[in-house]
């Protein structure tokens, strides 16, 4: 480990947090939008600087920030993501509406770093809890009567998944008599009441994940949200439940066979059911949206087996951090290119098509690119040898036809936004913000590696 770098920690939550005080004056909009993909930079610098553990025993009930390999994938995500959808929405929104979008924003993507970097109980579920209300701004800002609607539902779910939660946490907390997130795994899998706390758990946290029955909010909230947004909530904060999921669960302690069974039928139930609803659907940012449940469905899977059999711990974490920093990536870069125009020329139109389907084949593992990779890391998680999971035979020919759901869903993506894109000029933070998504989507996985 190495030495906390302090100011790198402070300029990491404080800006994005202190950013809305840009949108009290009226006249400040260049600063707003020059601030918009500069607020991810410093959590981005710390993502090089090493692992760290960072004790402030006078913060709420003694607090502890921390940087390690798995928080580190999620950091990186979280900070490219929200760098490029910043400098893509600089240019994408209007003057009207940026001071009260500014706010939010800051305000959603502060609490999105810092439950990546928070180590303790009280810490992660304050900035979860500051992330889930700010972006509840977000998701109504056109003021629309659908965007009010789906920010009712997003909220009602939002507040009652954080409810249980927030229950789950505390028993963990006082089943573990510690606030630290490292000693719950192993005080759940020997409490009295393991299964209460797993149960609340898995569900506080799958309402974000976006698990079947729990996933409603999402194909209504990430068509409505403007388009940066939109990428920022299905590619980084729908992110946050999983990585709950694997700091607070009993993984590579004890074998849960029930719950992993139950999180493999949930899992296979959302990567195939979202598929099959999501190609009925007639707006391309619906689509998308039903694409990230299923995605998260095979997140799930991999949960699911660490569940099953402790031993599988060590792949679990970094193949499942994998997974969503290229899920991430590639569903952000989707999002952005509902939002552009069309070139002039036939030519450059047809090389726009491409690069626009790319991170989609991906997202489905085409070889050659980060997706292939990711694919493998599900596979590799899910087929390991040791202890045969529930309904084991099977996972080839369900893996199979996720893949088959997945390109069913992007085709269904093309054809709709095929008939939404026009020709016109795109500015050009716009192409830059969507065009360095892409990028990243289809090649820094395999860089990592």
């Amino acid at each position: 480990m190495t030495a906390p770098p302090l100011l790198l920690i402070t300029a990491s939550l404080l800006l994005p947090l202190l950013y809305p005080a840009l949108a009290v004056p009226a006249g400040w909009h260049r600063a707003l939008r020059i601030g918009l993909p500069l607020l991810p930079l410093p959590a981005l610098l710390l993502c090089s600087g090493g692992h760290w553990q960072l004790e402030l025993p006078w913060l709420l009930l003694g607090g502890q920030w921390a940087l390690d390999e798995l928080r580190c994938m999620f950091l990186l995500l979280t900070a490219l993501l929200w760098g490029v959808a910043g400098l893509y929405a600089a240019a994408y929104m209007g003057s009207e509406q940026l001071r009260r979008f500014c706010v939010f924003w800051g305000l959603t993507l502060a609490g999105n770093l810092g439950l990546v970097l928070a180590a303790d109980i009280a810490s992660f579920y304050t900035f979860f809890s500051l992330m889930t209300v700010a972006a509840y701004g977000l998701v109504v800002h056109t003021g629309t009567e659908r965007a009010l609607r789906a920010g009712r539902v997003y909220l009602v779910m939002a507040l009652v998944g954080e409810m249980v939660l927030l229950a789950g946490l505390l028993l963990a907390a006082e089943t573990a008599d510690s606030m630290l997130l490292h000693r719950i795994p192993e005080a759940v899998a020997q409490a009295p009441w393991r299964d209460l706390i797993c149960g609340l758990l898995i569900t506080g946290f799958g309402v974000k994940v976006g698990l079947p029955l729990l996933h409603f909010w999402l194909p209504l909230a990430h068509p409505v949200a403007p388009t940066p947004a939109s990428a920022v909530l299905s590619g980084a904060m729908i992110k946050a439940g999983l990585l709950g999921w694997l700091l607070t669960l009993p993984l590579g302690v004890v074998a849960l066979p029930d719950w992993s069974l139950l999180l493999l039928v949930a899992g296979f139930t959302a990567s195939l059911g979202a598929a099959v609803i999501g190609v009925f659907q007639h707006d391309p940012k619906t689509v998308l949206a039903y694409s990230s449940i299923s995605q998260m469905g095979l997140a799930t899977l991999m949960v699911a087996a660490g569940l099953g059999d402790p031993g599988r711990q060590a792949l679990l974490l970094s193949a499942t951090a994998l997974f969503a920093l290229h899920h991430g990536l590639a569903k952000g870069a989707l999002f952005l290119a509902t939002g552009l125009s069309l070139p002039q020329r036939r030519p450059a139109r047809v090389g726009l098509w491409l690069l626009i389907a790319l991170p989609g084949l991906s997202l489905a593992g085409l070889p050659w690119t980060s997706g292939e990779l990711a694919k493998a890391a599900v596979k590799g998680v899910l087929l390991a040898d040791g202890p045969a999971l529930p309904l084991a035979a099977a996972y080839p020919h369900l893996l199979t036809a996720a893949t088959v759901a997945t390109l069913a869903l992007i085709a269904r993506y093309l054809w709709l936004l095929r008939m939404q894109l026009a020709v016109g000029s795109t500015p050009v933070a716009q192409w830059a913000g969507w065009g360095l998504a892409t990028a990243l989507s289809l090649s820094l996985y395999g860089w990592l590696l």
